[in-house]
Formats: C-alpha cells, structure tokens, sequence
C-alpha cells in the first residue's frame, strides 16, 4: 500500500454499435471499471432513455419486499445474504446469457412474483388455520364451563351445535335463542361467547345463519342416539388436534422456506445488481451513427484486465487519460490487504480518502493500535481481546466485513498485552505477585533484562506517563502537519504552504518550548539553555510573522489583480491576527488533549482495583468468582467501548484536522452474474 491511493485512469470505450452488447458482458467480468455516468463528450446522442431505469426501481423494490416477507427461524434473512449457506461460498447464475436484457428482467419479474406468491398462500392458510386454532382453544375453555352433564337424545332430524359467536348484541342473540331447547350461552372474552344447543335440524341451522357464529362444530348422525357432552368434546376436540397439526406443518413449511430457497433468492439479488450495472451503461452511454461510446474509472494496475477482454473485439478502441488536476469525485479502491482494509473501515467512518491526498490508513496501523493499547494496558485483558479476535478470524461462514472487526480485535489485544507487559499489570493485580515473584506489600525491587520491572507502573510514575503521552501526542500532531505539507507540494499548493503550513509549523515548535519552561513537558533538553532559547526565539518570530502577514504577502505574490495592494496586505494582516489567536489555541489544547490517554489508563486501573477490593472482602469463594468475572466483563464491554472513542476521538479531531478532507467515493466497479460468484467477495 502507498502513501496515496491507487492511480485511476478515466477509459473511454468506443464499440461498433453490433457489438456492443457483447462488450459490455466482456468488461462487467474483468470487475475492473466504475462507470462513469456524466459523459464529458459533446454532440452525441443518448443511447438508452433514463426512463428505463424506472423498471430497474421496480424490481428493486419487489425483491425488498418479497425478502421482508421470508420467515427466517433464526435471524433476519437480509443479514444472510451474503452468503447461501454457512458451508457454502458460491451461488450458480441464473441466466448466461445476457443479450435480452427485456427478457431477463421479465424472467426476474416472473420469479420474484412465484415466490411471492407461495409465500402468500403459505401465510394465508397459516392465517386461517390460527383463527381456527384460537377458536378451537375457546371451545375447548367453553366446554371446561358447561356444568351440564346429562344427556341429550338425538333423533334423525335433530342437531348438536358447538360454536363460537361472535356479537356484541348479546342481549338480541339470548333472545334469538330463547326457544330453541337446551341452549346455553357462556361468555368467554369480549365479544366471544361460546354456544351449546340443541334442538331441531332447521332450529339449529337458522342459528348458524342467523347468528353468523363465526367457528361452529355440528354434530350429526342418522338414526336416535344417546349423547353427553363429554363425548361431543371428545370430538370437537379431536378436530383442534388435527388443527394444530396441520398449523405446525404449515409453519414449517414457512420456515423451511429461507433454507429452501435460498440459493435462488440470493442469486436474484445478484442479477438485480447485474442489470443495474447494465442500465447505468446504457444510460450514461453515447452513441453516433454507427458506434456507442461509454466511459468509466479503472485502477491503472487493472488496466490490463480490460485490454484482455477487449482482445476478441479488434474494432474496439479503448483511449484512457489521467484525470486532470481540477477534477473530482475520482473514486478510490479500497486495499486489498485484510490488515490494512480493517483499518481502512476506520478512516472510513470520517471518510474515505480522496484520490490526490494522502491516505491515512497505513499511519493507523501503528498509532490506533498503540494509543488503545496503552489506554487499556493490561496482560489478562488483552489476551481475552486477542482469543477473541482470533476467534472471529479463524471462525467458518463469517462475512469479510465481520473478519476484519475480528482482525482490529485481535490487533487490539496484541497492543494491550505487550503495553499490559510494560505496565506489568493482568486483571488489575500485578504480574510479579499473580506469577509469584513478589508478595503482595514487598517492595522489593524486580529486575528483568537488565531494568526495573515493571517499566512504567501506572500508579506510581503519574508523571513520566502523562510526559510520554505529551510527547507522543506532539509527533502525531507533527505528522499530522507533515502530511498536509506532503499534499499541499503534490497539488502545488505553494501559497498554502507560506501562509498557512510554514508558520504554523514554527509556532508549534514555540508552543513546545513553552510548554517545556512551563515544566509541563519535558523533552530531556534545558528550556534555560542558550540553544533552545535561539531556536524558541526564531521560532517565534518566523511563526508570529508568517502567520500575520504571510496572507498579505501572499496577495501580493500570487493574486493577479494587484490594483489594491496595500488594502490586500492589510486585509491580509488583519486575516492573519485571527489566524495566530486560533493556532495558539487549538495547537496548545491539541496537544493537551493527549493526556487523556493517561487518564483512561488509571480509570482502568481504578476500575480493577475496585473490583478486586469488593471481591477481596467477600468470604464465599463461590461469590467472589462472580464478582470477578462479572467485573472484568463489565471493564472489557464498557470501557474497551470507551478507549476505542476516546483513540477514534485522537485520530479524528487531533490529527486529521491537520491535513484530511476524506471526501473520496469508493471504486465500484460493475460486475456480470454470469458465473458461479464467490459470495465472500460479494459479501463485503
């Protein structure tokens, strides 16, 4: 990885209008170009009407509504997209060729509809069966209430009705009821009332009709009979049993439904994307009488990959540029390295860099994980970090975005545990008194490789930590100016530098030497020496002068119109009393800032010792495991939360205010599902 992005070329591809189709397949393989969908080329024709995109949006949103409806027994089906199954990484095409793009959307169509509709169906039986379900379960509680016990002699023309009614005129039901023999009505829940009659084949139909009992059992044989109620529940009964086992098959069904179909689900979503990247093609394309032209970014290690593909068509030409200065939106693509992309989603969160200014991601690395590793100094914490991002590394079936939050774990755990090291401290105790070489209370000394250990002990050397940090945070701030130095030189920024870098970066350098004769920080030099002092000194006055009249001199030597010069000097002057007043400050609060580094660190501390003192004073043994290990999961979770914002914090306002705009786009390059696709690539 380099200092600055990877170089973009803008390609321009002209294609004999008969071929045009077929090239387009041949560079959606390569996954090298991002297309470009303002064309800089004038007194050419649109290609394909911005109207058919409308159709793209259709489809789009019938796929998101049909993955809304899955069933999925165990997480979100959304989340699962990225890959078919846990063991299985690839998905099969559902189309090869891709000529007919009319066809292919029809077929989409067609599929996402069938699905739809099976989904559909499944749910209203579903729907339909739980209303009978719930209604079952009410008769079954309406039975448990009828006291009636005696029996019922029923003739050939005679009717047992069991139901549910479902009024909230109950009054005009009873009243309905009244004259048909044995009836009883018994209230369940509102609205509900479960009903028990007797009486009269067209007594008891009426009753159905008129009534419109909404779930309703007839019980009906030929010939008299002698019946009770516990032989009618008996049967009402059975048939909820039969009920409920259609609805668990039913359910079933449903869930099965993800595992299923999977497989086809994700590889429509696939051919969506596909025919998007088409459209865009066809949209931003430009033609002429015989030819279509398109245009796109294309990284210039990836150049080749699309001059191969175009090797089968000799009548295309293929003319590529290097964007010009004044040129935006140059999209960026993302590193390759797993290390380096899992620090890269940091930068990310403030922004991607653009293409003519450094990236900060290699500078990370280092400092990211250092600045956490101090803050959370501990041996036994940064190994549980470090199990559990291996964990997640090596772990089967995880998304690559998921990898690489795993890899910056581990990164974490490493940098805990060698600061955790130097600290001497694992669990908030010790490590000469967890390993035995000290007891607790002697203060005997430890040596190891020649030195006192441990190194640096948060507790007792306050000082020489809170200077360390100072120090560290004064070379990250001088990075941070010496990045931008590097970007203002690439762009030939040059009245940039002298106005605002070149000062800016001697009066840091006097900012520090007060700072040191305040004893504030200490850099190992005499503030009172005569050497310091001359550099402090001409320090000042380049810095202080630069920044007060480095814009006025700046009007004069690089502004074309220079009718005003003395009013542009003393606007600038102006400008630049402001500006030193705003250096000052933000550069001494800068650098200060640093010492919450050494302030996370002793509330980590404070934190464990807290937690061992509580169990420490716990006779149990059984509670003070559990006050342990519930303590140190609450310092891994809440404040290895808080250490991370406080670095991100570090990074984002500290240093990349210094030299990073982060306005890039990512490179995104068009891709054809006409082959089996590796859905971890896809995934990320």
């Amino acid at each position: 990885m380099g200092l600055f992005p990877a170089k973009m070329l803008e390609a321009t591809i002209i294609v004999p209008s008969e071929d045009f189709e077929k090239v387009v397949v041949s560079v959606a393989e390569t996954e090298s170009l991002m297309v470009k969908e303002n064309i800089s080329i004038e007194g050419l024709e649109v290609f394909y009407p911005s109207s058919k995109m409308e159709k793209l949006r259709r489809l789009e949103s019938a796929y998101n509504d049909l993955v809304s409806q899955v069933p999925e027994p165990k997480e979100k089906f959304g989340q699962k997209l990225a890959r078919a199954y846990k063991k299985q990484k690839a998905i099969l095409p559902l189309f090869e060729d891709w000529q007919d793009l009319e066809k292919i959307e029809t077929n989409l169509e067609h599929q996402i509809n069938e699905y739809k509709t099976e989904i559909l169906n499944l749910k209203k039986k579903s729907e339909r069966l739980q209303e009978l379900k719930e209604n079952g379960e009410l008769i079954a509680k309406g039975f448990r209430l009828l006291e009636s016990e005696r029996p019922y002699e029923v003739d050939s023309d005679e009717r047992v009705l069991v139901g549910i009614l479902n009024t909230a005129k109950i009054e005009d039901a009873e009243n309905f009821v009244s004259h048909v023999t044995n009836t009883e009505i018994i209230p369940l829940v509102k609205d509900k009332f479960f009903i028990y009659a007797h009486g009269k084949k067209g007594e008891i139909s009426r009753l159905i009709k008129d009534l419109s009992i909404v779930r309703w059992y007839q019980h009906e044989h030929k010939g008299p009979i002698h019946l009770n109620k516990t032989e009618i529940e008996e049967e009402v009964l059975n048939e909820y049993t039969e009920i409920c086992s259609e609805l668990t098959k039913i359910d079933n069904e449903l869930k099965q439904f993800a595992i299923n179909h999977k497989q086809n689900i994700v590889a429509i979503k696939l051919s969506i994307e596909s025919l998007g990247h088409f459209f865009r093609i066809y949209v931003s394309a430009r033609k002429t009488r015989k030819t279509i032209v398109f245009q796109g970014w294309v990284a210039e290690k990836e150049l080749s990959n699309i001059e191969k593909a175009l090797e089968d068509f000799p009548e295309v030409v293929l003319e590529y540029d290097e964007p010009s200065e004044e040129m935006k939106n140059i999209p960026v693509v993302p590193a390759t390295n797993p290390l380096t992309r899992s620090y890269q989603n940091i930068v990310a969160l403030y922004g991607l860099p653009s293409a003519k200014e450094v990236d900060p991601t290699i500078f990370l690395i280092f400092t990211f994980s250092i600045f956490f590793g101090v803050m959370f100094g501990d041996v036994g914490h940064g190994l549980i970090f470090l199990v559990i991002g291996l964990t997640g590394v090596l772990a089967r079936g995880l998304k690559r975005s998921v990898r690489l939050m795993f890899l910056l774990v581990l990164m974490m755990g490493i940098t805990s545990s060698i600061m955790g090291f130097i600290f001497g401290e694992a669990f908030g105790v010790h490590l000469v008194e967890l390993l035995g070489i000290r007891e607790h209370g002697d203060h005997t000394p430890v040596h190891l490789f020649g030195a006192e250990y441990p190194f640096l002990s948060p507790v007792e050397d306050l000082v020489e930590i809170f200077n360390l940090t100072l120090i560290v945070g004064a070379l990250h701030i001088i990075l941070g100016i010496t990045i931008r130095l590097i970007n203002q030189i690439k762009h030939k920024e040059y009245a940039e530098i002298l106005e605002e870098t070149t000062p800016q970066v001697f009066l840091y350098a006097a900012i520090l030497y007060f700072l040191s004769s305040l004893g504030i920080l200490n850099l190992g030099i005499d503030p009172t020496g005569k050497g310091f002092i001359l550099v402090a000194l001409v320090s000042v006055i380049i810095g202080v002068g630069l920044t007060l009249f480095g814009q006025g001199i700046v009007s004069i030597l690089f502004k074309e119109k220079r009718q005003n010069i003395l009013r542009s000097f003393l606007g600038g002057v102006g400008m630049g009393l402001l500006h030193l007043l705003e250096t000052f400050s933000s550069l001494i609060s800068n650098t200060v800032s640093y010492g919450r580094i050494l302030a996370m660190l002793i509330a980590h501390a404070v934190f464990l010792s807290v937690i061992n003192a509580l169990a420490g004073q716990v006779g149990f043994i059984l509670w003070k495991i559990l006050i342990l290990i519930i303590g140190n999961i609450f310092v891994l979770a809440l404040e290895g939360l808080l250490v991370f914002i406080q670095t991100l914090r570090l990074h984002f306002y500290e240093f990349f205010s210094k030299f990073y705009e982060g306005s890039g786009i990512q490179h995104k390059p068009i891709f054809v599902f006409n082959k089996e696709m590796d859905l971890s690539k896809y995934g990320s």
